[in-house]
Order: C-alpha cells, then structure tokens, then sequence
C-alpha cells in the first residue's frame, strides 16, 4: 500500500477545517438539541397507543371525553390497525353531540372519524376510504390534505397501532335511508318501529378478529356484526347498503296510519270460516285462524310497505336521483323493488308536498299522505289463466280433462289476443253433456270485484276451421264464505258469448268471423280476505263455477264446447276509474 504523506500546508488545512468545525457544532447546540427532542418526541409517539396520543394531546379533549363514554379509548389501545381523523376542540358541536345516546355517538361521530388500517397523508391522495360505520369517504390532497372536504391541521401522528390526523371540525354524518328510520326530526315512528321488528344481528366470526376462549365461550377482540332484515330482503330493497341507490316514500304517522285505515277494508278475516271443496259434496270443512286481527293487521303492513321502495338504476326509476322537490316527474312508470308498476299518471303525483332528503344511499321523501292507487298493490286486478292446473279445482260432464291448446298462429279473422297464446278447451263427455269447471280464486280481498271471462272461438288457430260456428251459452256462480263465516254459494250472470259476427257499429274495422270474447260475468262482494290463505292442493280459497247451459231444445243452436282463456276479477273501483278515465293506463300483470 502506498503511503499517504501529509506535508505541512496540508496539515494546517485540515486544522483550519476542524476548528471551524467546532465553532459550527458549538455554536448550533441549541438547535441540534431542539432536533434531537423532536425525534423523541416521534420516537415516544410511536411506541405510544392512539388513545394515549389522543389523550395526552390537549387539543382533543373533547374528543378524548366522548370516546371514553363510547368505550373506544378501550378501542384505540388494542392492536388493531386504525386511522383515526380527530376533530380539534371547539372546532365542532361539543354539546349537541355529546348528548347523543351511545348508539347515535357510536354511529354518527365516533365511527365516523376512524378507520381501519394505516392511511399516513403522504404524496398524492385521491382514494375512497370507507370508515368504521361503513361510510365512504374522499381522502385526497397533495401538499395538504382533505377528508371529505375537510382540512387536515395535523397530519401523520404516528402510534404503534396506527395514524392520527386532527381536523378542523367534524366530518359530516350523512345517513342512509335505513339509518334516516332512526332520525327524530321527523315524526315517523311508526315505521321505523315496524321496520326495525325484523332487525336480526349476530357476529360475522368470519371478519371479527378471534379472540381467548373464556370458559368455553369464544370471545372477540374486535367484533364485527352482521346485521340482516328479512323484510328488506324480501322486498329486495336494500336501503341498509352503502353501494346501492334507492328513492322510498318515507310516510309520516299520519300518513302511516292513513293509509293503514284503507288497506285494513281488504284484509278482513274471521277467527273460523266454513268452505266447500267443490266435486266432494256439499259438507263445509271449518278454518280457524290463530290470530285474525294479527293477521288483518300485518298483511295491511306489509302491503302498505310494498309501495314505497324504488331502486334507482332501473328503468325510469333513474329520474328519481335527479327529481327535484316541487319538479314534474316526467317517465313512463316507476316500478317497486317487488316489481309494481305504476305508469306516468299515478308516478307523476307520488311525490307530491313531499320533502326530499339526501342520503348517502339514495333519497328519502317525507310525506305526510301515501298517493298510491288501492289497485296499484293492496288490491290488484287478479288474473286466472284457466289452462293452469292448479286452479283448476273441479271439472266434470267433459271428455277427458281440460286440454290445454296452444295458438300457434292466430287466425287473422278472428278479433282479440289470448293471452300467453294459450287456452283450455272442455269438450262434452257426450252430445248431450253440459261441461262445468270450477276456479280456484286465490287471494282474493274482501272488496266488491267485476267478474269477467275470456272465452275462445273455435276457429281461433284456422280461417279454414271446418265447424259451424256458434255461440256459447254459459253461466257463471261464485262459491265463498259470508260475514259470518257460512259457507255459500250464489248465481251470477247466464251469458251468450262468441256470437258468429261483430255488429257494424262497433270502432272494430271490417266483420270478422268471431272473437276473443271478454264477458261480464257479474259483480260480486267478497266479505272476507283470503290473502295467503291455502293448504297443500286443495285450496281455501272461494271458487268461480263455469258451466254450459244449453237444454236439449236448443242443442242445435249452440255450442257446448267450453274454450277458456282466463279469468278476471277487476276492482270495482278500479273499473268505475277507467270508465271515467277511458286512456287511463295499468299493470295488468300480464
């Protein structure tokens, strides 16, 4: 190695250098001590808990006292991994807050300034952070730096078990439509309790962190619950969840009860009631309900409930993110989660001297008077197809059974549609036969129906159908269970249908052979509801007896073959509307 030789200016360099060295060093002292306190005081953050951080720092007391209520100071001294954003004192609504019950404070303040996992301000931000109450929020900025438009003041605290920021202020609570039930602001009580009485929560072991087991019981450290509501699930309406848009009709009490009041005239039930199961004679078997009131009362709720949810990214349904209070609503229909629709002239007034609040999930519309139409949910328009088998309760003079035909190409002369292009036909059993039927009317309400039947042409596949045509003769009874839970059956209407031509003087262009025939059967008060009521295949429901009528004088006059398409049993209401309305526009359910 050769050897470094040092001469003499070289020597008094490297003095000069040294001294000055010194005078540096000892002329910064101060500052080099002031630096050197300040790693410390990093270094004693960091091995400290968030909630010694928080409670040492004496710009959050306020804060510090309101975790303690909660038992999050508890919280922020385990390991888990959080971010907490801090607001400093009198920087927000101390009292006002502070005197929230523990499950508000929890909700609306404590979990809504923490998050898990470790978010340091550093760089450039611009990410959605979802916090501890499952709300999103904006955490953005570069060289500062924002929490849902909130400006940090101090950034980056670092503790062994996590971040803290403080801010100035709080961040804003925005609920959700689920969690708007729970606002006291507006007197809605009624159904928030309904609501809430199918709540269920138990803990998802699956994301809460395991802890001890503690004489044979499984404890957690952090415990994460699954909450779960059946009636939301059912309705597929769910307003609980952060990722979704929904508009609901949120009724006051008087709206609740309004309504109420006019669903509970379809829902009537007996304690017992006496039906007749049609072709096994005339003995009535009895029905006894646990509870008829019970009954009454919670199939009006869940009826009443049915019209009030609307998904916001379906359909028509997308207006409602944008609908203004006091706008027109200009669609075509909105259709419920259940899958109800209503078209424009009943949508264009549901939202009608309602007040609109924004949610973190969509929009909630106070309004203090449901405007649904009764025939819209509670009391629909109710459609039998007579091809199904499972209303098909009895059948006799015929040849065979029913036989379910299809139309595969409609003859062009003939006028109308059958519906799902399918019919039964019951053919006599001999020439001299009158064939019968008897329906099923399931779920039907206790209100006043007009009664019809669409019945089919004969020549309905073929213009080149070799048969004379002729009309049918037929009549119609009903059977059912009166006010006072006897079984009864009454007569309704003898009509003459499919008549060989069309008269000349109805809107119809041209003659045709024949056509698809709707009848009026009669109009008829049912006294009793039978929603939901059935057992097994041999149903509770009232029945519609269809029978040929035609004596042995007038064989050649008629036709005894029955061809049914379906049958209609449409509110009274709703067809006194429509006469009124004759353009009006509904969901025929078709």
């Amino acid at each position: 190695m050769k050897k470094q030789i040092i001469t003499r200016e070289m020597a008094s360099a490297i003095k000069v250098a040294v001294y000055c060295l010194l005078v540096i060093v000892f002329n910064s002292c101060s500052d080099w001590d002031e630096h050197f306190d300040a790693n410390t005081s990093v270094l004693e953050s960091q091995n400290a808990t968030l909630w010694q951080n928080i409670e040492k720092n004496g710009n959050l007391s306020q804060f510090a006292e309101i975790l303690r209520k909660t038992g999050y100071d508890e919280r922020l001294k385990a390991s888990q991994t959080y971010t907490v954003w801090a607001p400093e004192d009198n920087t927000f609504d101390y009292q006002t807050v502070s005197a929230y019950d523990k499950d508000r404070l929890v909700k609306e303040f404590v979990e809504n300034h923490i998050a898990r996992n470790n978010y340091p301000a550093s760089g450039e931000i611009d990410k959605n952070i979802y916090m501890l109450n499952e709300k999103k929020m904006r955490f953005s900025g570069k060289a500062s730096y924002l929490i849902q438009n909130l400006s940090l003041k101090q950034i980056n605290m670092s503790s062994s078990n996590g971040t803290l920021h403080t801010l100035n202020g709080r961040i804003g609570f925005l609920s959700n439509i689920y969690e708007a039930l729970n606002n006291l602001d507006y007197p809605i009580d009624s159904i928030r309790d309904y609501i809430h009485s199918f709540d269920e929560k138990s803990i998802n072991e699956g994301k809460s962190k395991v802890g001890p087991v503690v004489n044979g019981e499984q404890t957690y450290l952090d415990t994460i619950y699954y909450e779960h509501n059946d009636m939301l699930t059912l309705f597929r309406a769910y307003i609980n969840r952060e990722d979704s848009s929904y508009t609901m009709l949120l009724p006051t009490n008087k709206a609740w009860d309004d309504a109420l009041a006019k669903v509970h005239q379809y829902c009537n039930y007996l304690p017992s009631f006496k039906y007749v199961v049609p072709g096994e004679g005339r003995n009535a078997n009895t029905v006894v309900l646990s509870d008829a009131e019970a009954m009454k009362d919670s199939i009006s709720k869940f009826y009443t409930l049915a019209s009030l949810f609307y998904n916001n990214n379906l359909f028509d349904n997308k207006k409602l993110k944008t609908l203004g209070e006091g706008a027109s609503l200009n669609c075509d229909s909105l259709v419920t989660t259940d899958g109800y629709k209503m078209y424009a002239d009943d949508a264009a007034t549901l939202f009608d001297d309602a007040k609109r609040v924004e949610m973190s999930n969509g929009v909630a519309w106070i309004t203090d008077s449901l405007r649904i139409p009764t025939w819209t949910i509670v009391n629909p328009e109710l459609r039998f197809e007579a091809e199904y088998s499972n209303i098909q309760a009895y059948y006799n003079n015929i040849n065979g059974v029913p036989y379910v035909k299809e139309v595969t190409k409609q003859n062009e002369e003939v006028y109308g549609h059958v519906s799902n292009n399918r019919y039964i036909e019951l053919e006599p059993q001999s020439s001299g036969a009158n064939p019968e039927i008897y329906f099923y009317l399931p779920n039907v309400r206790s209100t006043t129906y007009n009664v019809y039947a669409v019945l089919v042409p004969a020549n309905i596949n073929s213009k080149y159908y070799s048969g004379a045509l002729k009309p049918n003769l037929i009549d119609f009874a009903i059977g059912y269970a009166d006010e006072k839970g006897s079984n009864k059956q009454k007569s309704l209407n003898t009509v003459t249908v499919n008549v060989d031509s069309l008269s000349s003087e109805t809107e119809i262009a041209g003659l045709y052979t024949a056509k698809v025939d709707t009848v009026f059967a009669g109009e008829f008060a049912f006294p009793l509801s039978y929603i939901g009521l059935s057992s097994g295949s041999k149903s509770y429901s009232p029945f519609l007896r269809v029978r040929s009528r035609v004596v042995s004088t007038e064989a050649a006059k008629y036709d005894r073959t029955l061809r049914i398409d379906c049958i209609i049993l449409r509110p009274k209401e709703l067809d006194d509307y429509i006469s009124e309305h004759p353009d009006y526009k509904y969901d025929k359910k078709l």
